[in-house]
């Protein structure tokens, strides 16, 4: 699968350089027709907190906890601070990504 523009949708990109901040290091594509910087979209746009924090408290709550046995986690073994309605926001965001993922993965397998 070839990565596309995701203005234009042209497929004349190519990698530049990378991104860093605080959910980690990210390569920068350049479209060659509009010009634009993009990095690769993998789900988690525009969130707060680092992925794979959302993914295990997600995973800890389809497990079986509750939102404040997991709120309660994070916060004693990560040092994250995050609400119960923040973990309910992630459960109904990525809970069916996740499942049909794994399920792509055991497949696999």
């Amino acid at each position: 699968m070839q990565l596309k523009c995701p203005k234009c949708g042209s497929k004349d990109i190519s990698r530049k350089g990378f991104r860093k901040n605080s959910s980690g290091k990210k390569q920068k594509f350049r479209c060659y027709e509009c010009k634009k910087w993009f990095v690769k979209d993998e789900g988690f746009n525009r969130m707060r907190f680092n992925p794979s924090v959302i993914v295990r408290a997600v995973h800890m709550h389809e497990d079986g906890m509750s939102l404040s046995k997991v709120q309660n986690h994070l916060w004693q073994h990560d040092k994250v601070k995050v609400t119960r309605g923040a973990i309910s926001l992630w459960i109904k965001k990525y809970s069916i990504f996740l499942k049909s993922h794994s399920f792509k993965l055991k497949a696999r397998n």
